[in-house]
């Protein structure tokens, strides 16, 4: 076990004090910034143009007024002509035509209101029909048109109720949102926006931790294996001891990082006021799920690695792992919408995707049972333990072995051959 240990402590020592560690340390915390910081910045108001034509000569008036005052998007509002803008001139076209055409180039929107429009039916022929042109496109265009739908719909509604003898207090009654919706957690309290990305966060970091670092293991093996430094080092250890202590001590950098990276986010937290957002338990639960996750998944890169002889064979064979691992954070959206759902149950009992799956599930609302969190955690030690075991044996023959890199075939037959 001193060993091990020795090995341990030269493998976190070498990393820790790289500038490639240091680079990483501060450079996530600015890069996971910037992620939430550039979205605020690009959600700041646009400037929209729109030009009314109101054939009818009763909403112009009221639909400028409420865009003026809208804050998202701001509108320049122009009052365009009137029904003279539907009759033809003497080359054939209206003048509405040339304002669409305007609109289809990005110029402006263009809102017509025509009498079939108030009374909600299909324009008659010849009759001016009442629509709403813009710009195809799609982000902060199609805002900008839902935002003319809601105003334009909301305004027709209104005329429509004074025409038919309603009072201004009983259209407002009848356009009053009766029931809102608001998400809870399991003390009935509200869950804002900032607690529904939680749990992103966790997975997010999860995966940063044991994916990211664990592939240091690939590059720091066969920079070895090239250099012969294991046949020096299988001189006085053995090659489960030489194996274990390199997974330990990347899983300790790792830990190092997820440590400085957690710490300074609930101390951020708690400065605002906000440490309510991450409890306890949940980060208890994080580090199980960090060093049950790296153990399992730093088997695999170390596998890998020893296989191979050059870093263009490991990132050959890396890659459909590669995609099989990034499956969580794809489905990490609907995840938090539905954590008790099926799929979701489902999936987070796959010991790879176990770690990231069911720490998202245990920082979402609701929250898994408890026994199924104490049984994927089983399930994951368990498959952890396999893939140590089963890591060594393919470690043990290939880091010696040089040249020709092994086959498909010969690598399952180390897996059954080789003595532990």
């Amino acid at each position: 076990m001193s060993r091990t240990w020795q090995i341990l402590r030269r493998e976190y020592l070498e990393n820790v004090r790289t500038k490639a560690f240091l680079v990483g340390l501060l450079l996530t915390p600015l890069w996971m910034g910037l992620a939430f910081l550039l979205p605020a910045l690009a959600d700041k108001p646009e400037e929209e143009t729109v030009v009314i034509v109101d054939a009818t000569g009763r909403l112009a008036g009221p639909l400028r007024e409420r865009l003026e005052l809208s804050p998202r998007p701001r509108w320049t509002v122009r009052v365009g002509p009137g029904a003279e803008a539907f009759v033809a001139g003497p080359d054939g076209t209206r003048p509405v035509d040339r304002l669409i055409e305007a609109a289809g180039r990005g110029e402006h929107f263009v809102v017509m209101i025509a009498p079939a429009t108030l009374e909600k039916r299909p324009p008659r022929p010849g009759e001016p029909e009442g629509l709403i042109a813009g710009p195809s496109g799609a982000g902060a265009l199609q805002t900008a048109r839902l935002h003319l739908q809601h105003h334009v719909t909301d305004l027709v509604n209104q005329a429509l109720a004074r025409d038919r003898g309603l009072s201004e207090d009983d259209v407002r009654l009848l356009q009053r949102e009766a029931i809102a919706y608001r998400a809870v957690d399991e003390q009935g309290e509200q869950v804002g926006a900032a607690g529904m990305l939680t749990p992103l966060i966790f997975m997010m970091l999860l995966f940063m931790g044991v994916v990211g670092i664990s592939q240091m293991l690939i590059s720091s093996t066969l920079e070895e294996k090239s250099n012969r430094v294991y046949e020096l080092l299988l001189s006085s250890v053995s090659p489960f001891q030489l194996m274990l202590g390199k997974i330990l001590g990347i899983c300790g950098v790792g830990f190092t990082l997820l440590a400085l990276w957690s710490g300074g986010g609930v101390l951020a937290l708690a400065l605002k006021g906000m440490d309510g957002l991450v409890s306890a338990p949940q980060l208890g639960w994080f580090l199980v799920f960090y060093v049950l996750g790296f153990l399992l998944i730093a088997s695999l890169m170390v596998a890998v690695g020893s296989a191979c002889n050059t870093l263009k064979e490991a990132q050959n064979l890396m890659a459909p792992i590669s995609l099989l691992l990034a499956l969580p954070i794809l489905l990490g959206v609907t995840v938090i919408g539905n954590p008790n759902g099926t799929l979701a149950t489902a999936l987070s009992f796959v010991p790879p995707f176990t770690p990231f799956l069911m720490m998202l599930r245990v920082a979402s609302v609701p929250p898994p049972p408890a026994w199924q969190v104490v049984a994927s955690v089983a399930l994951l030690a368990g498959s952890t333990l396999l893939a140590i075991r089963l890591a060594a044996r393919i470690f043990r023959v290939g880091i010696l072995l040089h040249g020709q890199p092994p086959s498909l075939r010969q690598i399952v037959a180390w897996l059954w051959r080789a003595p532990d």
